[in-house]
């Protein structure tokens, strides 16, 4: 909640592209993250992303792991 209010500069409770500027990560993925398309993020908003981001990621680091796990496995049997 600080980092928001921090980038929240004019102090309305919601960020505007201008004000995610800041934070490349929201501002690249501005339009999924506004969900209700209100050409804003709440922090709602801001935290369901945070949510989805963090799992893809997790999902992404645990398929990256898994194929190269099998690939040493397969080179060690060799």
């Amino acid at each position: 909640m600080r980092e928001f209010k921090m980038l929240d500069m004019n102090g309305d409770g919601r960020l505007s592209r201008t004000e995610v500027l800041l934070f490349p990560r929201l501002s690249a993925a501005f339009d999924d993250a506004d969900t209700n398309h209100d050409r804003y993020v709440s922090y709602e908003e801001v935290r369901a992303f945070a949510v989805r981001y963090r799992a893809e990621r997790e999902r992404s680091k645990a398929a990256a792991q898994g194929a190269g796990g099998s690939t040493a496995r397969s080179e060690h049997t060799r």
